[in-house]
C-alpha cells in the first residue's frame, strides 16, 4: 500500500518536473528576462519615489519592496542615482530632471 503510494507520488512529481522543463523552453525568453526587472523595478521605484516625489528613505524602501528580495542597495544623492542588485543583476536609475524623472542606465 505505501510502495504504491510512494510510486504515485514519485510518478506525479516527475510530471511536474516535466511539465515546468517544457513550460520553461517554451518560454525561455521571458523566464529569462525575469532576474533584470527585479533590480530595474526596485531601482527605478525608489529613484521616482526619493527624488520626484521626495519621499524618506524609509517610505520608499516599503514603496520599493517586492516579494524577492534585494541583495545590495545604494542610494548616492550627489549623483542622484540609486543602485541596485537583486537576483545577480545590477541596475542603476538616474534622476534626469523635472520633465522625465528617473531613467534606468542600459544593462552592460
Amino acid at each position: 500500500m505505501i510502495k504504491k503510494i510512494l510510486k504515485r507520488f514519485l510518478q506525479l512529481l516527475a510530471l511536474i518536473v516535466v511539465g515546468v522543463g517544457v513550460y520553461l523552453l517554451i518560454n525561455f525568453r521571458h523566464a529569462a528576462a525575469f532576474p533584470k526587472i527585479i533590480s530595474a523595478f526596485y531601482s527605478k521605484e525608489f529613484c521616482s519615489c526619493y527624488f520626484v516625489t521626495e519621499g524618506t528613505i524609509d517610505e520608499c524602501h516599503n514603496f520599493a519592496r517586492q516579494y524577492v528580495p534585494i541583495h545590495s542597495f545604494s542610494l548616492d544623492k550627489e549623483k542622484r542615482s540609486v543602485t541596485v542588485t537583486g537576483l545577480f543583476v545590477t541596475t542603476t536609475a538616474t534622476y534626469t530632471g523635472d520633465r522625465y524623472g528617473c531613467t534606468l542606465e542600459p544593462w552592460k
